[in-house]
């Protein structure tokens, strides 16, 4: 009886493990056809692992779908490369002040030098964007100058 039942929990958690690996291959999947250049955050999974928030570090597969993800770039030859994340919530996409840590409950990035103001996470993925086009060679110029910021040309998704 008790065999019955830990092969019964088994498959749960195979099922589960099954669903999340099928997500995050479509999800890739789907970011590779609209993107020519795919940067990420070098992120230390296993030291997140042992942090505050280690459950749902482990239980959203974040270092499974990086992973996933590189591959699905390679295959599809799609550029991926992660870039350093430190800061990158604390740095104006703007200017590139540091503006200081800021706790979680704050959403809005507001810098004092130049008055940027945006969703944290948004003006975080934008300095994500600017150190990876950085990174590859390209000139990022700046917002602050009036002109904009060359980013990556998305590529057509193709008609279902």
């Amino acid at each position: 009886m008790i065999q019955q039942r830990q092969k019964k929990v088994a498959r749960y958690h195979q099922h589960i493990s099954d669903s999340r690996k099928d997500f995050h291959f479509k999800t890739a999947h789907h970011l590779c056809n609209q993107a020519g250049m795919i940067f990420a955050e070098d992120l230390n999974v296993k030291a997140m692992a042992k942090e505050m928030l280690c459950k749902h570090t482990l239980d959203g597969g974040f270092g499974q779908f990086l992973s996933i993800l590189e591959y699905v770039c390679f295959k599809k030859d799609v550029f991926f490369l992660k870039v350093d994340k430190n800061g990158t919530s604390q740095t104006c996409p703007q200017c590139q002040t540091h503006t200081g840590k800021k706790p979680l409950s704050l959403r809005i990035h507001q810098c004092p030098e130049c008055g940027y103001e945006a969703d944290r996470d948004v003006a975080a993925a934008q300095v994500v964007v600017q150190r990876g086009l950085a990174a590859v060679g390209h000139t990022v110029k700046m917002l602050s100058e009036g002109k904009a910021t060359r980013l990556p040309v998305m590529k057509e998704s193709p008609s279902l």
